[in-house]
């Protein structure tokens, strides 16, 4: 089955949505070498500036294959991206779809012609719906909408248009069509709205928009009532994630499909499956693909509290919870303080929960406030285990010896080499000694060990214990 978009052959009738997976450019290379489906490459939203969004939370699921999220447009600023995109190779049966947006034509402008020789085409993000200046505040406009469109599509390249759900869908068609658009992609993100647990907004920017499985009947609504006003391409994205629901847009009138909140919890090889089904499924009026589908993504939040917050030194602690987590090692969690952030952490020890944590920034900052009684809700475990069958020698550097202490109390073949700045720094030195074979030792400062760093002497304790394994954590 041969697709095209405009005069342009392409692999496949998918794209991933901007903003979902293929937020960097190395992501947008392999992808296109290695999913043939996809024969639409998406990117993130590309804008005149650097902006770093919102702190996380940034996303959250709000039922089975549904999201709210408020990234805050984040991007390294079109100059940086123009770098980044002219590094890598894109395959001719590819179509190259740039997001941008601005909070004016001449923003809107400066950014398509800065990326003109890259993109076959450009899509405008007039339709985020928790960003001040952009997005929805622009696309409620129609008159500089339809100034926006003009001025982008007179550069020359297909210009698509993302239009917002929440705001009078034919009369944006209407001024897209005016300022002479080539498509359409519908629909973008529902809201914005509000997700609570415990009474507490998850997001940090308070409100985001919906996306998944419960903006899917929006979606068809407004692709139907789109494609009634015109025969432009329709790339359509909302709520799809198996056959029957392309079928489903395809009868709405759907030209091109948009996948992007079904892939949450796959890995890149049961995306490559996840495509190849789908499309068997789409032809064949079968539904396999509901098999690769990740109901549980284990993004629940629990509710802990802190027994006890002793500091090792005066940048490092240990967060002692009130309860066990079930967690193997190698994996981690994350952290979440009400209004204040969330962030990834290795868990240090798992009965109780226990978190070794150096103050960095902001958010460890407020956690090394937490007093006993305090409040911290986790969720996860996330990530791979390792499995270990043979001699394994230990490598920790600073706090990453906190990624290594359930290993050692898991696995009793282990040799243990620590490494920190002082003393102070070396957290749970009895313990590790007590469940290593053997326990070797190094300091900055020399107080404690060997004087130097953990890596100066890795090649002589190699030599020395030859291990089958050998596990870096830091250093």
């Amino acid at each position: 089955m041969k697709y095209k978009i405009f005069d342009k052959e392409i692999s496949g009738p998918f794209t991933i949505p901007s903003g979902i997976v293929t937020t960097e450019v190395s992501t947008i290379e392999k992808i296109a070498n290695e999913i043939p489906e996809i024969g639409i490459l998406t990117t993130k939203s590309i804008g005149p500036e650097l902006r770093v969004g919102y702190r996380e939370p940034i996303i959250a699921q709000i039922a089975p294959f549904s999201f709210i999220n408020a990234v805050g447009l984040t991007n390294p600023g079109v100059e940086e991206f123009r770098k980044r995109i002219s590094k890598i190779k894109i395959p001719r049966d590819k179509f190259l779809l740039i997001s941008i947006f601005g909070g004016n034509e001449k923003e809107f402008r400066g950014v398509a012609e800065t990326l003109f020789d890259f993109a076959n085409g450009f899509e405008l993000n007039i339709s985020c719906p928790h960003t001040e200046k952009y997005g929805q505040t622009i696309g409620k406009d129609t008159a500089i909408l339809e100034k926006i469109v003009k001025s982008i599509s007179s550069l020359g390249k297909p210009v698509f248009v993302k239009i917002s759900p929440n705001l009078d869908v034919k009369e944006t068609v209407k001024a897209t069509l005016k300022g002479g658009a080539s498509g359409i992609t519908a629909i973008n993100t529902r809201g914005p709205e509000l997700f609570l647990h415990d009474n507490h907004s998850v997001l940090s920017n308070k409100v985001g928009g919906i996306s998944g499985r419960a903006i899917l009947e929006l979606g068809l609504k407004c692709v139907k009532e789109i494609r009634n006003l015109t025969d432009l391409p329709i790339i359509a994205c909302g709520g799809i994630s198996t056959a029957g629901d392309l079928r489903r847009y395809k009868l709405a009138g759907a030209t091109f499909f948009g996948i992007g909140s079904a892939l949450s919890g796959m890995n890149t090889e049961e995306m490559k499956q996840y495509f190849h089904q789908l499309l068997i499924d789409f032809w064949k009026g079968t539904d396999e693909t509901v098999s690769f589908l990740k109901e549980k993504l284990n993004t629940e939040y629990q509710k802990y509290t802190v027994r006890e917050n002793k500091f090792l030194a005066e940048d490092l602690f240990l967060l002692k919870l009130n309860k066990e987590i079930e967690i193997e090692p190698g994996q981690f969690i994350f952290a979440w303080l009400p209004e204040k952030g969330e962030k990834p952490f290795s868990v240090f020890d798992d009965d109780p929960l226990t978190l070794l944590i150096k103050k960095r920034g902001c958010f460890t900052q407020e956690l090394s406030r937490l007093k006993g009684g305090d409040i911290l809700y986790i969720r996860g475990p996330y990530g791979n285990s390792l499995k270990l069958n043979g001699k394994t020698l230990l490598v920790g550097g600073g706090t990453g010896i906190a990624g290594l202490y359930l290993f050692a109390k898991k696995y009793q073949n282990t040799i243990s080499l620590l490494g920190a700045k002082d003393k102070n720094h070396l957290a749970y030195l009895e313990e590790f000694k007590k469940l290593s074979k053997e326990t070797y030792l190094s300091t900055e400062n020399g107080e404690m060990g060997r004087r130097g760093l953990v890596t100066d002497i890795l090649p002589e304790i190699v030599e020395k214990t030859k291990p089958e394994y050998c596990l870096n954590c830091g250093p």
